[in-house]
């Protein structure tokens, strides 16, 4: 497990993490990523929110940062989507509540960002679909209704089954 900080954004939207890292070597500058053959999970702290992620490696495997929507968007795109409610510890907020005088000041067990709106289906294009199409499955798989477009026009409707 990897620890890192996180910190806002500068539109208070979303918590940035850097993690990736640069070096310098004999041979030039080197940038690198994690792999699921070097890390299981990553740890995050966001200091601003005094909160507390844990994210698998396959949602930051060869990135150099990932980004923790706050809120929903408003347009309701659901796909490379990353929500913090989805990565937030459970039960952890008490901990991170505590004062520094001892006595303890929970900040409640459920933010407003956890619930999400129903946008009705998914629409994604044929060329992002085929090339993530295992993801698309599970996504579906677990509730998640989905239509493929087309050039543009709806073309396939996948639901579960």
């Amino acid at each position: 497990m990897q620890c890192k900080w996180g910190r806002m954004t500068a539109d208070g939207q979303a918590v940035a993490v850097t993690v990736g890292g640069n070096s310098l070597s004999a041979s030039g500058y080197r940038r690198s990523t994690y792999g699921a053959d070097e890390v299981d999970l990553l740890g995050i702290y966001c200091g601003d929110l005094d909160r507390s992620f844990l994210i698998p490696i396959d949602v930051a495997a060869g990135k150099h940062a990932v980004h923790l929507r706050l809120s929903p968007p408003r347009n309701c795109q659901r796909a490379c989507i990353n929500l913090a409610a989805n990565f937030e510890f459970e039960g952890a907020i008490a901990q991170l509540g505590e004062r520094h005088t001892g006595s303890v000041e929970v900040a409640g067990s459920s933010p407003a960002s956890s619930t999400e709106a129903d946008c009705g289906p998914t629409f994604v294009g044929c060329n992002p679909f085929r090339d993530r199409f295992g993801q698309w499955l599970e996504r579906v798989a677990s509730g998640e209704e989905v239509i493929v477009t087309r050039r543009g026009k709806p073309y396939i409707r996948l639901s579960p089954a």
